[in-house]
Protein backbone atom coordinates (compact mmCIF):
# COMPACT_ATOMS: atom_id res chain seq x y z
CA UNK A 1 0.00 0.00 0.00
CA UNK A 2 1.50 3.42 -0.60
CA UNK A 3 2.13 5.92 2.08
CA UNK A 4 -0.21 9.23 2.16
CA UNK A 5 2.59 11.49 0.52
CA UNK A 6 2.83 8.50 -2.65
CA UNK A 7 -1.16 8.37 -2.73
CA UNK A 8 -1.48 12.59 -3.21
CA UNK A 9 1.04 12.37 -6.20
CA UNK A 10 -0.88 9.91 -7.43
CA UNK A 11 -4.06 12.28 -7.21
CA UNK A 12 -2.02 14.81 -8.07
CA UNK A 13 -1.17 13.62 -11.67
CA UNK A 14 -5.26 11.90 -11.87
CA UNK A 15 -6.39 15.27 -10.96
CA UNK A 16 -4.25 16.83 -13.76
CA UNK A 17 -5.91 14.41 -16.71
CA UNK A 18 -9.11 15.37 -15.45
CA UNK A 19 -8.62 18.97 -15.25
CA UNK A 20 -9.74 19.00 -11.84
CA UNK A 21 -8.44 22.60 -10.15
CA UNK A 22 -10.03 21.74 -7.30
CA UNK A 23 -8.67 18.44 -6.41
CA UNK A 24 -5.16 19.80 -7.23
CA UNK A 25 -5.58 22.94 -4.30
CA UNK A 26 -7.07 20.31 -1.81
CA UNK A 27 -3.44 18.65 -2.07
CA UNK A 28 -0.97 21.19 -2.14
CA UNK A 29 -0.28 24.25 0.39
CA UNK A 30 -1.33 28.24 -0.33
CA UNK A 31 2.13 28.49 -1.07
CA UNK A 32 2.63 25.89 -3.79
CA UNK A 33 5.78 26.17 -6.52
CA UNK A 34 5.63 23.96 -9.41
CA UNK A 35 8.89 24.49 -11.44
CA UNK A 36 9.76 22.57 -15.14
CA UNK A 37 12.88 21.63 -15.37
CA UNK A 38 15.04 21.66 -18.69
CA UNK A 39 15.38 23.79 -21.61
CA UNK A 40 10.81 23.38 -22.70
CA UNK A 41 9.39 26.64 -23.40
CA UNK A 42 7.60 25.74 -20.21
CA UNK A 43 10.37 26.53 -18.10
CA UNK A 44 10.31 28.27 -14.72
CA UNK A 45 8.66 28.59 -11.48
CA UNK A 46 4.65 28.80 -11.27
CA UNK A 47 2.56 29.74 -8.15
CA UNK A 48 -0.22 27.35 -7.44
CA UNK A 49 -2.74 30.02 -8.98
CA UNK A 50 -0.44 30.37 -12.09
CA UNK A 51 -0.19 26.80 -12.18
CA UNK A 52 -4.31 26.07 -12.16
CA UNK A 53 -4.46 28.71 -14.81
CA UNK A 54 -2.44 26.69 -17.42
CA UNK A 55 -4.26 23.51 -16.07
CA UNK A 56 -7.10 25.40 -17.50
CA UNK A 57 -5.35 25.88 -20.60
CA UNK A 58 -4.23 22.07 -21.28
CA UNK A 59 -7.54 20.93 -19.73
CA UNK A 60 -9.52 22.65 -22.69
CA UNK A 61 -7.01 21.97 -25.39
CA UNK A 62 -7.23 17.70 -24.20
CA UNK A 63 -9.83 15.25 -26.26
CA UNK A 64 -10.09 12.91 -23.65
CA UNK A 65 -8.59 12.38 -19.85
CA UNK A 66 -5.03 12.06 -19.83
CA UNK A 67 -4.29 8.87 -18.22
CA UNK A 68 -1.00 8.43 -16.20
CA UNK A 69 1.34 4.78 -15.38
CA UNK A 70 3.74 4.98 -12.83
CA UNK A 71 7.15 2.85 -12.43
CA UNK A 72 8.73 3.87 -9.73
CA UNK A 73 8.58 5.72 -6.78
CA UNK A 74 11.13 6.46 -3.59
CA UNK A 75 9.67 7.81 -0.73
CA UNK A 76 12.66 9.73 2.04
CA UNK A 77 11.46 12.18 4.99
CA UNK A 78 9.55 14.93 3.00
CA UNK A 79 10.41 14.18 -0.33
CA UNK A 80 9.14 11.63 -2.97
CA UNK A 81 10.10 10.98 -6.49
CA UNK A 82 8.52 9.17 -8.89
CA UNK A 83 8.78 8.12 -12.83
CA UNK A 84 5.52 8.00 -14.91
CA UNK A 85 4.31 7.51 -18.59
CA UNK A 86 1.28 9.70 -19.97
CA UNK A 87 -1.01 9.48 -22.78
CA UNK A 88 -3.02 12.46 -23.57
CA UNK A 89 -5.22 12.70 -27.00
CA UNK A 90 -5.65 16.35 -27.67
CA UNK A 91 -8.14 17.94 -29.67
CA UNK A 92 -6.35 19.00 -32.61
CA UNK A 93 -5.22 15.16 -33.13
CA UNK A 94 -1.86 15.58 -31.84
CA UNK A 95 -0.83 13.43 -29.02
CA UNK A 96 1.12 14.26 -25.58
CA UNK A 97 2.23 10.79 -24.81
CA UNK A 98 5.05 11.42 -22.57
CA UNK A 99 7.68 10.02 -19.87
CA UNK A 100 7.95 12.10 -16.52
CA UNK A 101 10.33 12.42 -13.36
CA UNK A 102 9.07 14.67 -10.72
CA UNK A 103 10.83 15.34 -7.32
CA UNK A 104 8.05 16.60 -4.66
CA UNK A 105 8.75 18.31 -1.52
CA UNK A 106 6.15 18.25 1.45
CA UNK A 107 5.00 20.03 4.05
CA UNK A 108 2.97 17.64 6.60
CA UNK A 109 0.90 15.52 4.11
CA UNK A 110 0.52 18.62 1.55
CA UNK A 111 2.31 19.09 -1.50
CA UNK A 112 4.89 21.81 -0.99
CA UNK A 113 7.10 22.04 -4.53
CA UNK A 114 6.76 19.91 -7.37
CA UNK A 115 10.10 20.42 -9.78
CA UNK A 116 8.83 18.51 -13.11
CA UNK A 117 11.30 16.83 -15.89
CA UNK A 118 9.46 16.78 -19.09
CA UNK A 119 10.40 15.47 -22.76
CA UNK A 120 11.07 19.04 -23.43
CA UNK A 121 11.33 18.63 -27.35
CA UNK A 122 8.16 16.92 -27.19
CA UNK A 123 6.31 19.17 -24.86
CA UNK A 124 7.29 22.05 -27.12
CA UNK A 125 6.17 20.67 -30.50
CA UNK A 126 2.81 19.75 -29.14
CA UNK A 127 2.15 22.50 -26.69
CA UNK A 128 3.51 25.69 -28.01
Amino acid sequence: MDSIKKQAIRQYCAAVGRGDAEEIKSLTTEDYVHEFLGSTALRGKRTRSELLDQLVAFSSALAAPGEFIFQEMVEEGDIVSAMFSGKCELKNGKRFDGDYAVFVHFRDEKILMMRELIDTKLADSVLT
